[in-house]
């Protein structure tokens, strides 16, 4: 990897030098557009050799970094969506039905009955930070128009954001819906 930065800056002066304008391009916008694209070449080959310098002098810090880049861009590879979320309720659902009434646990009946008139009154909504993401509820659905819906005074503080949280979505799963959906098949 250092081999190829290490060539890269002599290829494009090479290249840089061999590339000459015609007379009558000088002067138009042919000439700003190259100059553009010559010092852009030339800020990222300055970037790439502080790069190296920087790998070469604190290899630890490098490492670090590159961990650190790497954690985030597998979280946010597996961020689950709204259609996971879906997926997900329908299969837990489906093997809930699968189970007797006898047997099956309150709490997550009460929880896919909840999240169903939810989706049902088209109060849920999706919202997703990048690595973690969020179902949240609402009072009214958009297409409502009542004053409710309109007046600032009425509107829920952004405090309240917390306790209107159905379920959170980190590294492929829907965490809430998961433990409240856990034991099922278990009548407590």
């Amino acid at each position: 990897m250092l081999k190829v930065i290490r060539k890269t800056p002599t290829f494009v002066i090479n290249v840089q030098s061999r590339i000459k304008l015609p007379e009558k391009l000088k002067g138009t916008i042919v000439e700003k557009w190259a100059n553009y694209w010559k010092n852009l070449v030339i800020d990222y080959r300055q970037m790439f050799q502080d790069l190296r310098t920087d790998i070469q002098e604190d290899p630890r810090k490098a490492l670090i970094w590159t961990t650190g880049i790497a954690t985030l861009y597998a979280l946010a590879k597996n961020n689950p969506s709204e259609i996971d979320f879906k997926d997900n309720l329908r299969r837990i659902t489906n093997n809930v039905i699968l189970v007797s009434e006898e047997c099956r646990n309150p709490k997550s009946v009460e929880h896919l009955h909840y999240i169903q008139r939810c989706y049902n009154e088209d109060v849920i909504h999706y919202g997703t930070l990048g690595i973690v993401s969020f179902m949240y509820t609402s009072e009214l659905n958009d297409s409502c128009d009542l004053y409710k819906a309109h007046c600032s005074y009425l509107k829920p503080s952004y405090f309240s954001i917390f306790s209107r949280i159905v379920d959170v979505g980190f590294m492929g799963k829907w965490w809430n819906t998961y433990i409240k959906t856990t034991n099922y098949d278990v009548n407590v």
